[in-house]
């Protein structure tokens, strides 16, 4: 895709360095714990690098259906509580997680969060939940979009894999 990757090593030292920087207004969960530690610590090696900003994916998941729980909630209960739970989940992100996020990386770089513009969520609320899960695929929607974009197909067709879970971060703050 014409994009260097740059790799950062975690280790149980540089993760419990940053535990003792967060400082947060709300008591965290080890998911927070996790998610704050890998993004500070990315934000830090790429200001190094160079970097003045950085894009973060949040509120993807929650507006486009990328969670297990939402397609399990729709096979199981219908379209209606999978809504509700994705709505609960962007009101949570909007009163905590995006607090954390910014602390996180703010320090460093200044963050963005194009799936938090006003517009994004509009479309993302206005799409019915089952385009945005289909056929087996969670978000269906912006894997679609990946595709017309030229995205390779094994990105597109990828699995999701939580960013706390795939960098092995969750494991060392527990």
């Amino acid at each position: 895709m014409g994009v260097e990757l740059v790799t950062t090593r975690l280790t149980r030292e540089t993760v419990a360095s940053e535990l003792k920087e967060m400082d947060l207004p709300f008591p965290t969960s080890l998911m927070d714990r996790s998610l704050w530690c890998l993004y500070s610590i990315v934000s830090k090696s790429a200001a190094r690098g160079g970097a003045e900003l950085i894009m973060l994916g949040q509120l993807a998941d929650e507006l486009f259906g990328g969670y297990a729980k939402y397609q399990e909630a729709l096979a199981d209960s219908g379209e209606e509580e999978a809504v509700a739970m994705m709505e609960s989940d962007v009101k949570e992100y909007q009163v905590k997680g995006m607090a954390r996020d910014i602390s996180a990386c703010s320090k460093w770089l200044q963050p963005r969060f194009p799936f938090a513009e006003k517009e994004v969520v509009d479309i993302g609320r206005s799409i019915p939940v089952t385009f945005k899960i289909r056929g087996g695929s969670r978000k269906a929607v912006l894997r679609e979009a990946a595709a017309l974009l030229g995205v390779p197909n094994e990105l597109v067709n990828a699995p999701k894999k939580a960013a706390q879970y795939s960098s092995g971060v969750q494991k060392i703050v527990r």
